[in-house]
């Protein structure tokens, strides 16, 4: 991020890095964040939003939560449009039997996106793509459950 990250911040990026590999929505940081002194979900809310632009933090639409960034790219801020940023453009794996989170960074994704922007005329200004089922963790589990 430019300059110093707010204590808000610090402390809402803290608690989705712990939480890597899932999402929380900003009530369940705020819960995290309340033995600490935060209060209000404007302050969550304020944070997130302050972290997603700088590229730090994804919101998953389909749950209507947040994610980190897991990616190298996260330690560099890119300026004010980075979640918009042409070169990035993640794809996200949520599963609905565990909640598990997996951030997709694909180069061929990334091409193809940017072959149906060019060829459209559209100037994209985001980009969700989410695959939504059952992670193989959970899947397995499923089968064993099935077998027995």
């Amino acid at each position: 991020m430019r300059g110093r990250v707010s204590r808000n911040q610090h402390l809402v990026l803290g608690v989705l890095r712990a939480a890597a590999g899932q999402a929380l929505t900003a009530y369940e940081v705020l819960a995290r964040l309340e033995a600490v002194g935060v209060r209000g979900p404007q302050t969550v809310y304020r944070a997130l939003d302050a972290l997603r632009k700088a590229g730090l933090v994804h919101r998953i639409e389909s749950i209507n939560a947040f994610t980190v960034c897991v990616h190298e790219h996260a330690s560099r801020h890119r300026g004010p449009d980075h979640d918009h940023d042409h070169g990035h453009r993640p794809a996200f794996a949520v599963c609905r039997g565990c909640g598990a989170i997996q951030e997709l960074e694909d180069a061929a994704l990334a091409a193809v996106l940017g072959v149906v922007a060019d060829r459209t005329g559209y100037r994209v200004e985001g980009c969700v793509i989410e695959l939504v089922g059952t992670c193989p963790t959970c899947a397995e589990a499923s089968r064993g459950t099935a077998s027995a």
